[in-house]
């Protein structure tokens, strides 16, 4: 499971943060017990997404008002993305449903020759490659009602510092984050990933590209997540979990 905000956050957002995890384990939960089909599971996962967009818009606009980012500020789509299939099968169906026959084949053409680029290397030579995101177009988002949990959960308050960190990994970025608002959409973003967890879907990290190319070209691949077993194969892994296991 991806880990909490790690900054030192006030007994108030501490608490706080805790609440919409158990709010969210426990909404998401309730859905997914009721949900016979990948279709309404998808919902119980569009209604996650939904929360996390609501939860930003219901933070305090002067929280909100120290967020840098800005449509056709592309830095964090250039970064490695690690991801759990069910953010992969929503994306993959968005992009079925809104995408023409031919910008879905352009997907996955781009997503067959990051899965090329990103095989076999280690993590610290994935986060120097700076692999645009298969879709980012022209600066901005190609699937953005469809992007995954951590795209939504992800603000900085410095264009510059996301910048410098594309340009070194080990740069700080992390100075940049906004506690405040970060505390509350991991909270949501963590307690999606728990409920799936929970009813016994696939949990391993994926490499969001590799992942979206398989889940595009494989059909079978939704058939095995929703039997609760692994979505994809190791090779879709991302590089953190691949190095630790070998």
């Amino acid at each position: 499971m991806r880990g909490w905000c790690r900054a030192m956050l006030s007994p108030a957002l501490e608490k706080q943060r805790h609440q919409i995890y158990g709010r969210t384990v426990a909404a998401v939960g309730e859905r997914l017990r009721s949900a016979p089909d990948a279709a309404t599971v998808f919902g119980a996962v569009r209604w996650g997404m939904g929360e996390l967009d609501r939860t930003l818009a219901e933070t305090p606009a002067k929280v909100r008002a120290t967020v840098a980012c800005r449509a056709g500020c592309d830095f964090c789509c250039r970064v490695p993305m690690d991801v759990q299939a069910h953010e992969v099968f929503f994306t993959a169906e968005h992009l079925r449903v809104n995408f023409t026959p031919a910008d879905l084949a352009g997907v996955i053409e781009r997503t067959a020759a990051h899965r090329a680029q990103m095989s076999g290397l280690l993590s610290d030579e994935r986060a120097r490659l700076n692999l645009p995101c298969a879709l980012l177009r022209d600066g901005r988002c190609t699937a953005y009602d469809g992007r995954p949990e951590v795209c939504r959960a992800h603000h900085s308050n410095s264009a510059a510092a996301c910048s410098a960190y594309l340009a070194d990994p080990g740069f700080p970025v992390e100075k940049a984050y906004i506690p405040a608002l970060r505390s509350r959409l991991y909270a949501v973003m963590l307690g999606i990933d728990q409920a799936m967890e929970e009813a016994g879907f696939d949990s391993r990290p994926y490499d969001f590209g590799s992942a979206l190319h398989e889940a595009l070209t494989n059909s079978l691949s939704l058939e095995r997540w929703m039997r609760r077993k692994p979505a994809f194969p190791d090779s879709c892994l991302a590089a953190q979990e691949r190095d630790a296991n070998g």
